[in-house]
């Protein structure tokens, strides 16, 4: 995601483990070129999405991953 604020890009990385996703912060994306600095932030709870207020067990439909 391209944002407005502190931080250029926004990236989602999932993973088995917490081990999973800090292996690809630091062999993976803090490598490489032109990345000067991350910074790790949990996803605890989505509250709205795309303008929907999220509620438990609600399905909803994704959005389309696209170049």
């Amino acid at each position: 995601y391209l944002v407005a604020g502190h931080y250029d890009l926004r990236i989602e990385v999932t993973g088995k483990t917490l081990e999973d996703v800090a292996a690809f912060v630091y062999e993976k994306l803090a490598t490489t070129e032109g990345v000067t600095s991350t910074a790790t932030i949990f996803l605890l709870k989505k509250y709205k999405e795309s303008g929907r207020l999220m509620e438990d067990n609600e399905e909803y439909e994704r959005l389309e991953v696209t170049p």
